[in-house]
C-alpha cells in the first residue's frame, strides 16, 4: 500500500511539473508585465521562495540537533540544507537567463544576483565546514552553529538588500492580480536607471512648462533591440496628463511626482483604464507552479534525510 501511494505521488508530481512547464510556454499570456520574459517568473519566483523554506527548516532541525544530540536531526538540517542549495542554483540561472533577455548579459552584478551569490558562498562554505571535521560530534555541533547563523543572514540577503540598493535594475514589481506597483524613482543627477516590467527606463530631462510637468524618460525594450524617448506629465494639481505608450505594447506610462530642481522623478507602468494588470490565468498558474515546487523540495527532501539517516546508522554500527 505504501508503494503504491509512493509511486502516485511520484506520477503525480512528474504530470504536475510537465503541465507547469507547458502551461509556463502555451497557457500564460505574452505581456504580463514584463513581456516573453515574465514567463520565467512561473519557475523563477516558486524557486526562490522554496529556497528560504529550506534553508528556514534547516536551521530549524540544526537547533534541534543541538538540544537532541540526535543524529536524524543532523540529517535533516542537511538535507533541507541541500534542498535550499539546489533551489537557489534554480533561482540564479532562471534569474540569469531572464537578465540575457532584458539586459543583453547573463549577469551584471545587480544587487539582487549579488546577494543570491552571497548566500550561496554562505552555504557552500557549511558543506566546506563539514567535510573539513573528521570527528563526527563536532563535526555536527559545529556546522549546527554555522547553519543557524547562516539561516539570519537569509532574510537579508534575498528581501533586505535588494530594496535598500537604489541602483537595481531587477524588476520592482510584477504584474500579478493583487500586486502592487509603486513605480520607480529616476535621478539625472546620478544617471540612475531602473526597470518596470521588462523595460529599462532611464531619466534624461525634467521640466515644467506652464501647468504641466514633464519627465523625458528613454526607455530600452527587451534585449535592448529598441529604444525610444518617452515624455509623460502631469498637471498642478498632480494628475496625470499624457500617458505615452511604450513601444508595441499597450503599456502606457504615468509620471506620478517630480522635482525639477533636484532632477529627479517617479513613473510608473499601467495597462490602459487601470492601475493594475490582472490576469487569472497567470495567476493560477503561478499559484500551481508554487505548489508544485514546493512539493518537489519535499520530494526531495525526504529521499535524501533518508540516505544520510540510513548512512549515519551504518558508519555507527560499524564503528562499534
Amino acid at each position: 500500500m505504501g508503494e503504491r501511494l509512493a509511486m502516485t505521488a511520484k506520477i503525480s508530481l512528474g504530470l504536475a511539473m510537465s503541465g507547469i512547464i507547458y502551461a509556463m510556454f502555451l497557457v500564460v499570456p505574452q505581456y504580463v508585465g514584463l513581456g516573453e520574459a515574465g514567463r520565467i517568473i512561473i519557475v523563477h519566483v516558486p524557486t526562490a521562495w522554496v529556497t528560504s523554506a529550506a534553508f528556514a527548516v534547516s536551521a530549524v532541525f540544526s537547533i534541534l540537533y543541538l538540544r537532541s544530540r540526535s543524529g536524524l536531526h543532523d540529517a535533516s538540517a542537511v538535507a533541507a540544507a541541500e534542498v535550499g542549495t539546489l533551489f537557489c542554483l534554480f533561482a540564479t540561472v532562471t534569474g540569469a537567463i531572464f537578465a540575457q533577455v532584458v539586459w543583453g548579459t547573463f549577469w551584471n552584478w545587480d544587487p539582487r544576483e549579488t546577494s543570491i551569490l552571497v548566500l550561496l558562498l554562505i552555504y557552500a562554505a557549511y558543506f566546506a565546514l563539514r567535510s573539513s571535521v573528521d570527528d563526527v560530534p563536532r563535526k555536527r555541533r559545529l556546522a549546527a552553529v554555522y547553519n543557524i547563523f547562516a539561516c539570519v543572514t537569509m532574510p537579508f540577503l534575498m528581501f533586505v538588500a535588494p530594496r535598500i540598493a537604489d541602483s537595481t535594475l531587477h524588476p520592482n514589481c510584477a504584474f500579478l492580480q493583487g500586486s502592487k506597483c509603486e513605480g520607480i524613482s529616476l535621478d539625472l543627477n546620478g544617471a540612475k536607471i531602473g526597470q518596470l516590467g521588462d523595460v529599462v527606463v532611464e531619466l534624461k530631462a525634467v521640466q515644467k512648462q506652464g501647468d504641466m510637468t514633464s519627465a523625458t524618460v528613454e526607455v530600452r525594450m527587451p534585449g535592448l533591440t529598441d529604444t525610444a524617448d518617452l515624455i509623460p506629465t502631469f498637471d498642478n494639481a498632480g494628475q496625470p496628463a499624457d500617458r505615452p505608450e511604450f513601444p508595441g505594447q499597450s503599456f502606457r506610462m504615468i509620471l506620478i511626482e517630480a522635482d525639477v530642481p533636484a532632477g529627479t522623478a517617479r513613473v510608473n507602468i499601467q495597462a490602459p483604464g487601470t492601475g493594475l494588470l490582472s490576469n487569472q490565468r497567470t495567476l493560477w498558474v503561478f499559484m500551481a507552479s508554487n505548489l508544485t515546487f514546493g512539493f518537489l523540495a519535499l520530494w526531495l527532501y525526504r529521499i535524501r534525510a533518508t540516505i544520510l539517516h540510513v548512512t549515519s546508522l551504518v558508519q555507527t554500527t560499524e564503528a562499534l
